[in-house]
């Protein structure tokens, strides 16, 4: 069968219609954005071990001798052990909830096995080794993660088959590019990358980061196309900032702001009385109340008899500056409208923004919808700007003929990275914690010390204190046997915890369930939150004093640094535990080391551009809020200024674009005419 990267992944060998459905969830609804979906890791196939060396990860040959499979109905778990010999050497391998291993080994005479042999009282064992196929032959192996419930197995033979057919016209890079970076062509680096003859890690990430840059240099092009536009623009709405605006700033602050957040504030009312409309990077640390700054923009616009916007990446965070903005500004003139409004509150809001009776409306990327329209919108705030695309947040943006634009972050990011991001953008930071909010204190605990750190965080439990466990996977994944996994840890803790009320939290959660369980923890009805990284920013719940990160080794300083962020917002003292990986890498073990020793977020973001390592494997399930599907700003800051400089080479001379370059940009220029305005 031919394959393109526009065949429709219907139509790829070993997709059916639920599978398909999984990967258009996901933004996965063509072959060649499967094809992006690169290999966790590879095994070199070839050399299979036949003596045990302890601790260390290795491919072994295993000769399997008897199997058995013991289940425990109450707790719905199954132990499936095989004992066998690694060349002299008695060895047994444990799977847990893999009892379906035992009709795949059944027969065989001999396995492939990779994984880490561990002496278990007087015994060698490997627990849930991963199995090489049997007909995977002596080369190299890719193992993918899975997608929903598409096992990597799976996705070895749809990726594989569509590569044996494959016929690539779609070249997204100008040869004049390619040869300037020395890139090889896309198919090329694609059958690299999925099916390498030879294990060479170095030239692998060389073929992907050719992917990375393709990504970064579409940015690029969308950001400065939109720049463009953006500077044609004068101001049209106009400010009344006087003593009525003073007035209604002092009522509602029941404290005083800060140094920093008056020098923001300040920086903000000149920009809305300057020519141009405004352009403001408002970058707060963790605990520093860039939300109260955003708040008082927003109130600006109210005291002006103008519409006023907050974009939020997730319904949880929509909601929770919903909540705190009916405190703030009143509930009279303002909405809210996600993803999960029903038809009549949506028609509601609608109305109220198109009459200008709703004057401030906070939301999620349903703000964005062609159906929303504004009577008068002058002031647009985006919240963790970096989880909105560039097309999304000038979609909401060209509502209005001259809004003025806040985003803000809680992720500082690096000097170096600024210019080639936001390069004519104006930015104001806050980088200290507001006043009464202690450092939290940062503890690294050793794979080898989790039992018995566990236990004493039981005691602290019994003694009413609550907090957070954050898990990387939501369910266990076949190339990260080290990683765990939200399913497991909560049936884990359940037993490990009896009396204590325990809740998970993922990106795979629906809106309403989300909402139960942060109202349940924040009211104390639940005291163990079990999440993913869908708590990573904007869930405030002043008593809960402690945040448990596992495999924390595998997640980026400012990842981690915003995990921490979560605790720490009371009075009483809290604490993040970072538990490491039984194998940390050496840039994983400096990350812990980093993080535990600064509570500095701006100095973390430049430490975490040096020793930027693999990231968190996390996050990648819970798809849908980040910009970028293979590039990382951070660790690919050179990429980012080179795709900056190639894009406006690109614009300002046509004649170096491609025909794939050519339709990009003609897509981009319709989607900017047909954006509505206000």
């Amino acid at each position: 069968m031919t394959c393109t990267p526009r065949t429709p992944v219907e139509e790829l060998k070993g997709i059916g219609p639920a599978f398909a459905a999984q990967l258009r969830e996901r933004g996965i609804a063509r072959a060649g954005e499967l094809l992006l979906h690169f290999p966790a890791s590879y095994l070199d196939l070839s050399c299979p071990a036949d003596a045990v060396a302890p601790g260390e990860d290795r491919l072994y040959r295993f000769i399997p001798r008897r199997s058995r499979v013991s289940r425990n109905f109450r707790r719905r778990t199954a132990l499936l052990r095989v004992e066998g010999k690694i060349g002299p050497a008695d060895v047994t391998l444990v799977f847990f909830n893999q009892a379906y291993l035992g009709a795949a080994i059944a027969g065989r005479e001999e396995l492939r096995v990779h994984g880490v042999v561990e002496e278990h009282q007087g015994r060698w064992q490997m627990v849930n080794p991963f199995v090489v196929p049997a007909d995977a032959g002596d080369g190299v192996l890719p193992r993918y993660r899975p997608l929903g419930t598409i096992k990597g197995g799976t996705l070895r033979k749809v990726i594989a088959a569509a590569l044996a057919g494959w016929r690539d016209d779609d070249e997204p890079l100008p040869e004049a590019l390619r040869s300037r970076h020395a890139f090889p062509p896309q198919a090329e680096a694609l059958r690299a990358i999925h099916l390498p003859g030879t294990l060479d890690e170095a030239a692998i990430e060389r073929f992907k980061e050719r992917f990375a840059y393709a990504e970064l240099l579409q940015f690029q092009l969308e950001l400065q196309s939109l720049r463009a536009v953006f500077s044609q623009r004068r101001r049209v709405h106009r400010y009344r900032i006087d003593e009525k605006l003073r007035g209604a700033i002092a009522g509602r602050l029941p404290f005083r702001l800060s140094p920093e957040q008056e020098e923001a504030y300040a920086a903000i009312v000149n920009d809305l009385r300057a020519p141009r409309p405004m352009q403001r990077l408002l970058q707060g640390e963790v605990g520093s109340g860039k939300t109260i700054v955003a708040f008082l923009a927003l109130l600006a616009a109210r005291e002006s008899g103008l519409q006023g916007a907050f974009l939020a990446p997730t319904e949880i965070l929509a909601r929770q500056h919903y909540e705190n903005a009916l405190a703030f500004f009143g509930a009279g003139g303002v909405a809210l409208l996600t993803g999960g409004s029903d038809a009549d509150e949506r028609r509601r809001v609608l109305a109220g923004l198109a009459d200008g009776s709703i004057l401030l409306v906070f939301g999620t990327h349903a703000l964005i919808g062609a159906g929303v329209a504004f009577r008068r919108l002058a002031m647009v705030v985006i919240d963790e700007q970096h989880r909105f695309g560039v097309a999304q947040r000038a979609a909401l943006f060209f509502k209005s003929r001259g809004a003025d634009l806040l985003v803000t972050t809680a992720t500082p990011i690096p000097r170096t990275m600024l210019l080639a991001l936001y390069s004519d953008i104006a930015v104001s930071f806050l980088r200290r914690r507001l006043a009464g909010r202690q450092p939290v204190v940062t503890r690294v605990v050793a794979a080898a010390d989790r039992e018995r750190f566990y236990r004493r965080l039981g005691v602290e439990l019994g003694r009413g204190r609550k907090g957070y466990v954050i898990l990387p996977l939501i369910e266990r994944s076949e190339p990260y046997p080290d990683l765990r996994s939200l399913e497991d840890e909560a049936r884990e803790n359940r037993a490990r915890f009896p009396g204590i009320p325990q809740a998970v939290l993922s990106g795979r959660s629906d809106p309403a369930g989300k909402r139960r369980v942060l109202q349940r923890f924040a009211s104390g009805a639940v005291r163990l939150l079990l999440a993913t990284t869908v708590v990573e920013v904007g869930i405030d719940v002043a008593d809960a004093t402690f945040m448990v990160i596992e495999n924390a080794d595998r997640y980026g300083l400012a990842q981690l640094h915003q995990l921490r962020g979560r605790v720490g917002r009371g009075s009483e003292k809290s604490y993040c535990f970072l538990v490491a990986s039984p194998r940390p890498s050496p840039s994983g073990r400096k990350r812990l080391r980093a993080i535990a020793s600064s509570q500095d977020g701006f100095a973390i973001a430049e430490m975490d551009l040096e020793l930027r390592g693999g990231g968190v494997i996390a996050g990648l399930e819970q798809s849908g809020e980040i910009d970028f599907r293979l590039a990382d700003p951070r660790r690919d800051a050179r990429l980012l200024q080179e795709a900056q400089v190639d894009a406006r080479r690109l614009l300002e001379h046509p004649e170096l674009q491609n025909a794939w370059l050519r339709e990009f940009l003609a897509g981009l220029r319709r989607k900017m005419k047909d954006l509505s305005f206000s």
